[in-house]
């Protein structure tokens, strides 16, 4: 009887490493767009970073956007247009700085002052402090982001 089941631990085994490496199907991509305003006006040329709340989705599936002038974005990810499908912690911060103005201080803190509702307060800026979270849906969302000083 003990030789019938000699083989049985490393059968055990070998289903345990093949269960384990499975490999998890990709996240499913939706497109979203929105505005971002603070106090009630559009903010232009801020960074809007989406975060996939589920643990074990990589950096890879961060979407990102800056807003243009009227404060609209349209999320995309390293892997492809859109946002993880599920929920999100969603930052805010100051955008980029045009390249052609880049190397010229002066003419940065120029461009920064014109831009309306500035600073953007702090706490939009980490995921560990925004109160940010927003559910992008299957099949696409228009998310408004409402940022108060």
């Amino acid at each position: 009887m003990a030789r019938r089941f000699a083989g049985l631990p490393l059968v055990l085994l070998i289903l345990a490493v093949a269960v384990g490496c499975t490999r998890r199907p990709d996240p499913v991509l939706a497109p979203v767009t929105g505005i971002v305003s603070l106090d009630g006006m559009p903010l232009e040329h801020v960074l809007v970073r989406f975060l996939p709340a589920e643990r074990g989705i990589s950096a890879d599936w961060i979407s990102e956007a800056t807003t243009d002038e009227k404060g609209r974005y349209e999320l995309t990810s390293p892997r492809g247009p859109g946002a993880v499908v599920g929920r999100h912690r969603v930052t805010v911060s100051e955008g980029g700085v045009p390249d052609e103005i880049r190397d010229d201080q002066g003419k940065v803190a120029a461009w920064l002052g014109k831009l309306k509702g500035r600073p953007v307060p702090q706490r939009y800026g980490t995921t560990a402090t925004s109160p940010l979270e927003i559910d992008v849906e299957a099949g696409g969302s228009e998310k408004t982001l409402e940022l108060k000083r």
